[in-house]
């Protein structure tokens, strides 16, 4: 998708107006570029925070257990660091229910039960703030480029998006895009974490091709790029992308057939003809949707390919991320940015869980690092992420920002496992994720690219 021609000149102008103003002010006798003196302006701005915008999708939003609510996005990772270092954010923080409603915990069972909090929201609790935190739920790269705030927004999407970027719009009377925000706010540092939902689409299809071609994510990303190191004199800071298949959004095939073998007395082995699910395979709520049919009418198996990712589609989702991860690791080394892998990090937590508190959370559904919707982080494992920021940032271009403190956050996070219930912390059967939990991020996700 491109910019239109109003967005592009609105921006050329910018940009050059930033120039003109950077040139006037060198050296006498020194004629410089206008790129020259970005490039200048993005060295110098490394490690200042003191105009910062937030650019992506929910995971950058605070989004958390199926809705964007004002009680769980102050505990999300950018507002986190940002507090930690010292600078100030502003969110877009959105009234109770949230939006879409908020995913409630009933009980732990198991198996578990979780509910939607009845209501609707009201929309923002300050419509008149300019928000720095423009991460989109739902956001595909060409949405942080090029998608702007509807006036009359119909879909659950526009929706979203216009209850993020609607308000006020700079007070110019225009609709912006992430980027175009960004490019006009001409901050010192932005923070890019974006490409998620280009791979996480898989996971909600249960089809690897419905994932962003890798051919289009290139051009995709390197615009994004390209167009913020060409007109903002912002440092980057950019992340990739975890490992979408790692989520309790997907349940182990091997999960689910012992949860049904313990519940009917079917051999796992029966199961598996029946179901046509083997080890290795990973199945999303669709699929889950599909079982006590399938139980109930055989002929009406196996659960279909949107309800499955087979260990070869598995293995396909993960080559195609890192595929994504090099094309973000490029564009950051073309960019000079500070590149954060976030792949690596939850590729440790997956292998190792983090001990906080003599507890050791997982990235199993209830284990303490995802919320009830089975992809975005609790509050711990959004402390979790903001502390990787900030390790990276403190290790490559020498900032002093103290860590969050786990201990204290593990200790208030009502999805903490000890928190939840005493007997949690001893339990052995598998927890597969509630069919209506993940509901409403399949309703953000169901759309292409």
């Amino acid at each position: 998708m491109q910019m239109n021609h109003a967005s592009a000149s609105r921006l050329t102008i910018a940009a050059l107006a930033v120039a003109t103003t950077l040139l006037l002010a060198g050296c006498p006798g020194t004629l410089l570029t206008p790129s020259t003196i970005l490039y200048q302006q993005q060295q110098k701005n490394i490690g200042n925070f003191s105009n910062t915008i937030f650019l992506g999708d929910s995971l950058t939003a605070g989004y958390q257990s199926g809705s964007l609510l004002d009680t769980q996005q102050v505990h999300g990772w950018a507002p986190v660091l940002s507090g930690l270092a010292g600078f100030k954010i502003t969110q877009p923080l959105i009234a109770y229910p949230g939006a879409p409603a908020v995913l409630q915990l009933v009980s732990v069972g198991p198996p578990p039960v979780i509910t939607t909090a009845p209501g609707t929201t009201t929309g923002r609790d300050d419509p008149t703030v300019q928000s720095t935190d423009l991460a989109v739920p739902g956001a595909f790269l060409n949405d942080i480029l090029s998608t702007v705030p509807l006036a009359q927004p119909t879909t659950g999407q526009e929706q979203i998006t216009q209850l993020v970027l609607g308000f006020p719009a700079l007070g110019i009377g225009q609709a912006l895009s992430q980027v175009e925000f960004a490019i006009a706010a001409q901050p010192t540092t932005i923070f890019l974490w974006a490409g998620n939902n280009d791979a996480l689409i898989a996971d909600e299809t249960g089809m690897p091709s419905s994932m962003t071609t890798l051919a289009n994510f290139t051009t995709q990303y390197t615009n994004l790029v390209g167009a913020l190191r060409a007109k903002a004199p912002a440092h980057l800071v950019i992340a990739n992308i975890p490992d979408v298949t790692l989520v309790p959004y997907l349940t182990p095939a091997a999960e689910v057939l012992a949860e049904y073998s313990a519940a009917t007395n079917i051999p796992p082995d029966q199961l598996s003809v029946l179901l046509g699910i083997s080890a290795g395979d990973l199945v999303n709520p669709t699929g889950l949707a599909e079982i006590p049919g399938i139980l109930a009418n055989p002929t009406t198996g196996p659960i279909t390919d949107s309800g499955v990712l087979t260990a070869a589609e598995v293995v396909t989702v993960q080559n195609q991320v890192i595929a994504f991860n090099k094309v973000i690791a490029q564009e950051a080394k073309n960019a000079g940015a500070t590149f954060v892998d976030i792949h690596a990090l939850f590729d440790q937590i997956a292998t190792n869980g983090i001990t906080i508190n003599g507890y050791t959370g997982t990235t199993s559904f209830l284990g303490g690092i995802f919320a009830l919707d089975g992809i975005h982080p609790t509050n711990t494992g959004y402390a979790v992420v903001a502390n990787y920021f900030i390790d990276t940032m403190n290790s490559t271009i020498k900032t002093t920002i103290p860590d969050a403190d786990l201990s204290a956050i593990a200790a208030a996070d009502p999805l903490w496992p000890p928190n939840l219930a005493p007997h949690l912390r001893h339990q052995t059967r598998p927890m597969i994720i509630p069919v209506n939990a993940a509901k409403q991020v399949g309703a953000i996700l169901r759309r292409h690219p």
